[in-house]
């Protein structure tokens, strides 16, 4: 797991990673952020998008993007987990968003 974070905080304009259980535990983590924080908000929004998709019958929630004017915040569905991803403003979205999905199947192997 901390491999495939390292791997992901190397890509242009990702300030950290981890992994987060969906109570809201850091699993693992590559943050330079408070970690715990993090961690604990990211499961607030997950499980709030969660619902919301829920009463909107659009489906499994499978990747979450928010987007401000500093950066930006992604979240992905694993197993009883999910990956944060944060970034700078300025990050190629798409090239991200292949090696996040990418690093969720690792991920996914060995959980």
């Amino acid at each position: 797991m901390d491999e495939v974070l390292r791997n992901l905080n190397k890509e242009i304009g990702v300030t950290g990673s981890a992994i987060v259980s969906k109570d809201g535990l850091i699993i693992a983590s590559g943050l330079v952020q408070d970690d715990e924080a993090v961690a604990g908000m990211a499961a607030s929004v997950f499980q709030s998008a969660s619902t919301t998709a829920g009463i909107m019958s659009i489906g499994t929630i499978n990747m979450i993007t928010l987007e401000s004017d500093k950066g930006k915040a992604f979240m992905i569905d694993l197993p009883d987990a999910f990956l944060v991803v944060l970034t700078d403003a300025e990050v190629n979205l798409g090239r991200l968003r292949i090696e996040i999905r990418k690093a969720a199947n690792l991920l996914r192997t060995q959980m």
